[in-house]
């Protein structure tokens, strides 16, 4: 059953005063944020299992009948939450709508978060992940990276890392109302917009936890700073009432103005509110852009006629759980203090 767009709209704009609050402690902030990412009600048929790989826990999703056993590819999405809260944990019925659509295996890495964790802890240990996939058989060719908010940004801060490095390249890269440019933050030259929750001055807070010191204009922490030579295809899907979309249009402006820029797909939903998305199975609008943006990524991938026989990670059983997952951070860590 669908809920109407106001009454979300509503719910995120209850979240605007703990998030912002300074007397709130982190632990709540993240239980409120997992409260909301998690709000999805996941489709028929999914599955959830859990491993570790190159010591990051991850959560393993899928949809029965999609997958490696139609033969299709990998996807690594990295949850949002401006690199302080988030969870893979709360995104993962979100993860079987994108499965399902994208016909993938979705693979929700819990990596690690600031303060704990500032720059490049995050990064490093999803390189590493990558870097691991191959042993338990997934062809780097049949992986795509993706996220929403920080997530978008990691995943494309990792394609470039994995260039950089001379890494077998993924498939394609998406992304959901992506976090490109900190600098804009530090600078507090991104423009107001009318999202129910986040706002720039957030963006400021958590983007100087996040940094711990370290450049905004890194690439690594500000991908649109980066040189885009050589990436694969790109999905991006942004909203009109997102502080956040300045940065797909600086995104797009600049692949617009080289020849050999990457093949991006874009979309823009003028009148949504931040990775609005996560509402799948709650709301139309995100019911809508969860399809098409799965089906984007599912037409940038060329999986080998050999990929369905290849099962990566625990592949479960319907109905069967696996490992617990341990969480890098708990998610409400009473007594953390706020940022």
């Amino acid at each position: 059953m669908s809920v109407p767009k106001p009454l979300v709209r509503t719910r995120l704009l209850l979240a605007r005063p703990v998030m912002h609050s300074t007397r709130v402690s982190l632990g709540a902030k993240r239980t409120m944020a997992d409260s909301i990412a998690s709000a999805a009600r996941a489709p028929e048929g999914a599955i959830y299992d859990f491993d570790v790989i190159a010591g990051l826990p991850v959560q393993f999703v899928t949809v029965e009948g999609t997958g490696p056993a139609t033969g299709r590819a990998t996807m690594i999405y990295l949850h949002g939450g401006g690199h302080v809260v988030g969870s893979s944990r709360a995104y993962r019925a979100f993860a079987a709508h994108v499965a399902m659509h994208a016909g993938m295996d979705v693979l929700l890495p819990e990596y690690p978060l600031a303060p704990e964790s500032p720059y490049p802890a995050a990064l490093d240990m999803l390189i590493a992940l990558y870097r691991a996939l191959p042993s338990y058989g997934v062809d780097p060719s049949t992986v795509v990276l993706a996220g929403d908010d920080a997530g978008a940004g990691l995943a494309l801060a990792m394609a470039l890392e994995i260039r950089d490095l001379g890494l077998p390249m993924p498939a394609a890269i998406g992304m959901i109302s992506p976090w490109l440019d900190m600098n804009a933050d530090i600078e507090r030259s991104r423009p107001s917009a009318s999202d129910p929750w986040f706002t720039p001055a957030l963006a400021t807070r958590w983007a100087r936890t996040y940094l711990g010191g370290a450049d905004p204009l890194d690439p690594g922490v500000s991908p649109l700073h980066g040189d885009f030579d050589g990436l694969p295809p790109i999905v991006v899907h942004y909203s009109g009432l997102d502080p956040l979309r300045t940065d797909s249009e600086a995104f797009l402006q600049k692949v617009t103005l080289k020849s050999d820029s990457p093949r991006v797909i874009a979309r823009e939903y003028p009148e949504m509110w931040q990775s609005f998305h996560l509402q799948a199975g709650r709301l139309d609008a995100a019911d809508q852009a969860v399809e098409e943006f799965g089906k984007a990524m599912a037409s940038l991938v060329e999986v080998p006629g050999g990929h369905g026989d290849v099962v990566p990670i625990n592949r479960p059983v319907a109905g069967q759980g696996g490992r617990r997952l341990r969480l890098v951070k708990p998610a409400a860590a009473a007594g953390t203090p706020s940022v």
